[in-house]
């Protein structure tokens, strides 16, 4: 049995009733257009958004048919939601644990979907978090960014200049943390959150260069949905280019996720 070899996994953030869906239609394009997949993550909102929202289901139920996957993001995404950045002021675990129930309901009901996924709304995590969505049985969960302050990773040019100085291509550090079952799969670099357009230049550079030297781990990249104007969804053709170029393979997070827990390769950690 061979260790895992190296993945690019594209995700993208925000989906909801209110999503746009002729920008969703060729975003999904793009991806097939390459033979890639990815992953979705979609806000519940309520039962009651997804009354006049029909043609939206179908389309998030034909993605899954197609191989891509849909994952939770939250509830209503409300900033904190769940979690708070300040210290001592943290969600109690069954404040947070009931929240994600009630958009796993809503998922269960309006798209029949089961999600194995997660990602917190504004990357807002902490361990009782993690604790809840362990104890409903969640795969894994894809918060965690590589900038120390979450407040900064919004800043287009400071993103840019933290990415500009890495020479070499990051692949996730994939973990289990506090000994749970579940995985934190961290991602690499958040670059379509409504961007400079000379930030979109940087990072096509670098996807040009470092994507072909990838030697191991899973090179996770997140985007938004309201982020992708034309040029956004040109990067996104770009980056897609380079991965069929490097011959290397696009997944959905949890068949990443399905695959490091089969080889057994993340440990324990704790931040």
């Amino acid at each position: 049995m061979h260790e895992p070899t190296p993945t690019v996994a594209f995700s993208c953030d925000d989906l909801s009733p209110r999503t746009n869906i002729d920008k969703l239609k060729e975003l999904l394009r793009i991806i097939d257009r390459f033979d890639a997949k990815g992953t979705f993550f979609v806000i519940p909102k309520s039962h009651d958004a997804w009354n006049s929202c029909g043609s939206l289901i179908k389309i998030l139920k034909d993605v899954q048919t197609c191989g891509h996957e849909i994952g939770l993001h939250g509830l209503s995404h409300l900033p904190f939601e769940t979690a708070n950045p300040f210290p001592g002021l943290n969600l109690g675990f069954w404040l947070i644990r009931d929240k994600v129930t009630r958009g796993l309901r809503i998922f269960n009901e309006r798209l029949e979907v089961n999600p194995k996924g997660f990602r917190a709304p504004y990357h807002h995590y902490s361990k009782s978090l993690l604790k809840a969505l362990d104890d409903l049985h969640f795969l894994y969960d894809s918060s965690k960014m590589p900038v120390t302050s979450v407040l900064l990773s919004y800043a287009p040019p400071l993103r840019a200049m933290w990415l500009l100085r890495k020479r070499t291509p990051i692949g996730s550090r994939i973990f289990h943390p506090f000994n749970l079952k579940l995985l934190e799969i961290p991602i690499t670099q958040e670059y379509t959150w409504y961007n400079l357009r000379i930030e979109v230049d940087w990072f096509a550079a670098f996807f040009k260069n470092s994507i072909p030297k990838l030697q191991e781990g899973c090179l996770v990249v997140n985007s938004h949905i309201g982020a992708l104007t034309n040029h956004g969804l040109g990067i996104l053709k770009k980056l897609f280019l380079c991965v069929k170029d490097a011959g290397l393979s696009t997944l959905p997070l949890q068949e990443v996720a399905e695959k490091i827990r089969r080889f057994q390769t993340a440990k324990a950690y704790y931040y």
